[in-house]
């Protein structure tokens, strides 16, 4: 672990659980690189495969039946 890391982590146990959190969630979307296209991209899908089941063009099937 680098200096700056290990001072870091030092200073990150004064924080109050709140920031601890508050700083998780800005790492993590910093991290992510949140992407707002691909959010689109899977609702889009989503709502495609509920259409399919719905038209009858796919069927929805137990994981029993996957494991077969």
């Amino acid at each position: 672990m680098s200096n700056l890391v290990a001072e870091i982590a030092e200073k990150i146990q004064m924080l109050s659980t709140e920031e601890k959190h508050a700083l998780v969630r800005l790492l993590l979307q910093d991290s992510d690189g949140l992407d707002e296209d691909a959010d689109e991209a899977w609702h889009n899908e989503v709502v495609r495969r509920v259409k399919a089941i719905r038209n009858g063009e796919a069927a929805i099937r137990s994981l029993q039946e996957w494991q077969e």
